[in-house]
C-alpha cells in the first residue's frame, strides 16, 4: 500500500504547530442585563471571553466560590421533636433524651453503659399534662458536640423505672428533626423519626421500646419493674461540612454567550464565573465576580 507523503506532512505540520500553541486566555467579561434584579424573576448574564471551561457559584448558601474545597466547618446541631404521655396515674420523670460523642457504634448494653452520655432532657419543652403532643421547641446541641471533627454523635431516648413501681406513663416520640446548621446559615436535616437508625438497647428488665419507623414508643405495665430501655440512634458527622457546588456553564465541546438564572431571596450576592483552558503544553484560569443585588 502506498502512503501519500503529502498528507503525512501535513499532519506532522498540524502536530507541530500544535505543539507551540498556548491555551487560550480564559479571562472573562460578564455583565448583567439589568443593574438591579428582582427575587423570582432570572437574570440574564452576557458572558464574553474565549476560556474552555466555565463554572457559575451563584454566591447562595452552598454555591459560594470560596467554600467549594471545604471539608469542615464550624456547624450548629438543631434538634426539635414532639412527645407525648398519658397514663392515669399522671406524668412521672422517667424520660430522657441524652446524646454522646464518645459513644463507639456497638449496640450492646456494656458498650452503650461505658458511653458518656450527656442529659440534655431539660433543654426542652415536654408534656406537661397528659395526652397532649407537645412540640419540644428547636434547640442547639452544639456544646455537645465535642472537638473531633471527624467524630460521631449519637442520640438516645431513655425509659426507667428503677423505683420498683410496676406502672408508669407510657411515652411516645411523634417526630424528630436532627438538623446541622453552617456558619453561614444553610440549613440540612441530616436525619428524622424514620432514618435516624434507632436500634433498642435494654439495660434493664425485658421490656423494650416499639421501633415502628413512624414513633417511638416505650410504655409501662403491670408485670415488670425496673425497666431500663434505650432507643439510640445511629452516629452523625456534624463538623463536616458540604462543598458548595455550582453549575457548570461550558466545557471545550460546547459555548455559552449567556445565562439565565434566578434568585429566589433577596440579598446581595457574590456571583463567580470560575473559568479555565486547559491544554496539554500550557493552561490558565480566571475567576470573574459580579455583585447582584436582588430586591422583593
Amino acid at each position: 500500500m502506498k502512503i501519500n507523503k503529502a498528507i503525512i506532512y501535513t499532519f506532522l505540520g498540524l502536530a507541530l504547530c500544535a505543539c507551540t500553541n498556548d491555551a487560550p486566555s480564559s479571562a472573562l467579561k460578564v455583565t448583567m442585563n439589568v443593574p438591579v434584579a428582582k427575587a423570582g424573576e432570572p437574570v440574564s448574564f452576557k458572558i464574553s471571553g474565549d476560556a474552555d471551561n466555565i463554572m457559575f457559584y451563584s454566591g447562595e448558601p452552598g454555591h459560594e466560590y470560596n467554600l467549594r474545597d471545604r471539608l469542615y466547618s464550624d456547624n450548629d446541631l438543631v434538634v426539635d421533636f414532639v412527645s407525648y404521655t398519658d397514663q392515669s396515674t399522671g406524668i412521672h420523670p422517667n424520660f430522657q433524651m441524652l446524646m454522646s460523642h464518645d459513644f463507639d457504634g456497638v449496640y450492646t448494653p456494656e458498650h452503650v453503659a461505658a458511653a458518656t452520655w450527656d442529659d440534655v432532657t431539660s433543654l426542652f419543652t415536654l408534656p406537661s399534662v397528659t395526652g397532649q403532643n407537645t412540640p419540644s421547641g428547636e434547640v442547639s446541641l452544639k456544646n455537645y458536640i465535642g472537638d473531633n471533627k471527624d467524630g460521631l454523635v449519637y442520640f438516645a431516648f431513655r425509659y426507667y423505672d428503677l423505683d420498683g413501681t410496676p406502672v408508669k406513663n407510657r411515652w411516645v416520640v411523634r417526630s424528630i428533626n436532627i438538623t446541622k446548621v453552617s456558619p453561614e446559615g444553610g440549613r440540612a436535616q441530616i436525619a428524622d423519626i424514620k432514618t435516624a437508625g434507632w436500634k433498642n438497647v435494654i439495660l434493664g428488665g425485658s421490656n423494650q421500646w416499639t421501633l415502628p419507623g413512624s414513633q417511638l414508643l416505650a410504655t409501662g405495665n403491670t408485670t415488670s419493674s425496673d425497666k431500663d430501655m434505650w432507643a439510640v440512634s445511629a452516629g452523625f458527622n456534624i463538623c463536616k461540612a458540604e462543598p458548595s457546588t455550582g453549575i457548570v456553564l461550558k466545557n471545550i465541546a460546547t459555548e455559552v454567550d449567556h445565562f439565565e438564572y434566578t434568585y429566589d431571596t433577596p440579598g446581595e450576592y457574590e456571583a463567580v464565573f470560575a473559568s479555565s483552558s486547559v491544554w496539554f503544553n500550557s493552561e490558565n484560569s480566571s475567576v470573574t465576580t459580579v455583585t447582584v443585588k436582588v430586591t422583593e
